[in-house]
């Protein structure tokens, strides 16, 4: 009889951590039930914020908590052969409405071209494709950069300036928004 009432309470206790509402009900089903979404109880809740809590304590326990900025783009661009515009030819440092613009020299005409904010954010990736190369219907292959997802794009002529003399047009990849455009817009 004692065993019997210890396996009782064994079950109950069980049964105040976990729900084991879907996996008994499978042992009479010949197939796997649909999972289901269920809320928690207040006694789950309560475990969920003493969790926390006592989370937040081991953490106060420690005497320095590492803080890792994110990776600094500008500086994995350089890293990986991208030059400052500005430094290749006669172009501005900070160009209003693109930021500071670094690109393989080897990748001319096309790119990408990397444009950063003045905090060296990457805001936005450019191709410049020519007129010429869109005339002759010339396929165009060029090189992409992990810049993560992109807001929105723009598309517009450009007629020609230092690094890129013709006429071409500039695709942009925002990715920021476009209120955070305003970033690099002076």
């Amino acid at each position: 009889m004692r065993n019997v009432l210890m396996t009782a309470a064994l079950v109950a206790l069980l049964g105040l951590f976990a729900d084991v509402r879907q996996s008994l009900a499978q042992f009479g089903q010949g197939a796997p039930a649909a999972p289901e979404m269920i809320a928690p109880t207040r006694a789950q809740s309560g475990e969920v914020r003493n969790a926390r809590a006592a989370t937040h304590r081991s953490h106060k326990t420690h005497k320095h908590r590492v803080v890792h900025a994110p990776p600094n783009q500008r500086k994995i661009a350089e890293r990986n052969g991208f030059k400052a515009v500005s430094d290749l030819v006669n172009f501005p440092k900070f160009f209003p409405g693109l930021g500071i613009i670094y690109v393989k020299p080897d990748t001319l005409p096309l790119g990408p071209f990397l444009c950063f904010d003045r905090r060296d954010r990457l805001v936005a990736t450019v191709y410049m494709v020519p007129i010429k190369d869109i005339d002759d219907h010339k396929t165009l292959e060029a090189a992409g950069f992990t810049a993560g997802p992109v807001d929105h794009v723009s598309f517009y002529f450009n007629a020609g300036h230092p690094g890129v003399d013709m006429p071409h047009y500039h695709v942009v990849l925002w990715h920021v928004s476009r209120k955070d455009e305003a970033r690099v817009a002076q």
